[in-house]
């Protein structure tokens, strides 16, 4: 597991250092810049019967195929490298359907997300206040305490919540969610993740965010969108902003394809 474990690093252009709480924030926003959230692999994953890769799979797939993950795959692993780097970390389930990171360090309990697709770029001591606002992107994250253990995670963007879920803050060892997971891999139309491409990256100053045919590219200032009608323009896109290559686009499309969606006709 060393050898991942280095390999994990270099991937995010870092190297090993001791728990410390400036570690760990660059640990975050390098992750969000080099290992994209993406449902290529969630597929994948899905037909191979694994739903989440060995630490092992999950490093030699991102350097292979560029593949991060969701939530799950994304947070659990993050977790696990946290752990071997001396971190004391556990998992915190967030509903519906999420899991985030509870980091102890020096006292402090932290929360921590690379698998959400949003700029949280740095831990957040939610029990430090009442409320906790990050910005970025356009989007405003909106930590609210709504009594002890529980916190409403607001998203929204120019003003308007486009998504609210609960932090059940309790630290869960990855047999608590086996559950969660299962149900985040139901292959049914009322699971969107299931039915619809996504994959974010943040890049610098921009944020990439594409769903299905749709490239929208956001930065500090405005938000300008990309269609894409034409197959090898989208394959050619996901490969330049993701690194994600074409065999994995292929598969997506199949497995698309046979649920009833067809993106190109």
């Amino acid at each position: 597991m060393e050898a991942q474990v280095d390999a994990y690093l270099h991937y995010l252009k870092l190297e090993r250092e001791k728990p410390a709480l400036n570690y760990l924030q660059r640990l975050i926003q390098h992750h969000l810049s080099c290992v994209p959230y993406e449902t290529f692999s969630k597929f994948h994953y899905f037909q191979e019967g694994t739903f989440i890769p060995s630490f092992d799979t999950f490093v030699t797939n991102l350097w292979e195929k560029g593949w991060g993950g969701t939530c799950f795959t994304l947070n659990i692993n993050f977790a696990r490298l946290l752990r071997a780097l001396g971190f004391n970390c556990s998992l915190v389930r967030v509903v519906p359907g999420h899991v985030a990171l509870m980091v102890l360090l020096n006292g402090r309990k932290l929360y921590v997300d690379v698998g959400y697709g949003s700029p949280i770029m740095k831990p957040v001591e939610i029990e430090a206040k009442r409320r906790h606002v990050l910005h970025g992107f356009g989007e405003e994250i909106i930590f609210t305490q709504l009594e002890t253990g529980r916190f409403e995670i607001d998203r929204r963007s120019n003003g308007k919540s486009f998504v609210k879920k609960t932090i059940e803050w309790m630290p869960l060892s990855e047999g608590d969610i086996r559950e969660d997971i299962r149900t985040s891999y139901i292959d049914d139309s009322a699971n969107q993740t299931m039915r619809r491409v996504t994959a974010v990256r943040f890049n610098g100053r921009e944020c990439y965010y594409l769903r299905d045919r749709s490239l929208k590219i956001m930065n500090y200032r405005n938000i300008r969108e990309v269609q894409m009608k034409d197959f090898e323009r989208w394959k050619e896109t996901i490969g330049e902003v993701y690194q994600i290559g074409e065999d994995s686009v292929l598969e997506t499309v199949q497995f698309l394809n046979q649920r009833g969606i067809h993106l190109f006709g």
